[in-house]
């Protein structure tokens, strides 16, 4: 039962803010195992398709529309 609760701890402290998140072990982790296994370019790639895939889509913006004789 403790490891669920640290596990559910853990989940949210990467919940709370961006600041926590980048300070955060995992993410140290991480940046670690691209550093040790050269794979910077891949990284980079990966993380450029996930922000990407998240990103809002443009609205897209319409004309006004003709004025129309009655």
């Amino acid at each position: 039962m403790a490891a669920t609760q640290e596990e559910n701890q853990a989940s949210g402290e990467g919940v709370k803010s961006l600041k926590t998140f980048r300070k955060s072990k995992e993410l140290e982790d991480f940046y670690r195992f691209i550093n040790e296994n050269h794979l910077r370019r891949e990284a980079h790639h990966a993380l450029e398709f996930i922000t990407n895939r998240l990103s809002k889509p443009k609205k897209k913006t319409r004309g006004r529309k003709p004025k129309t004789l009655q």
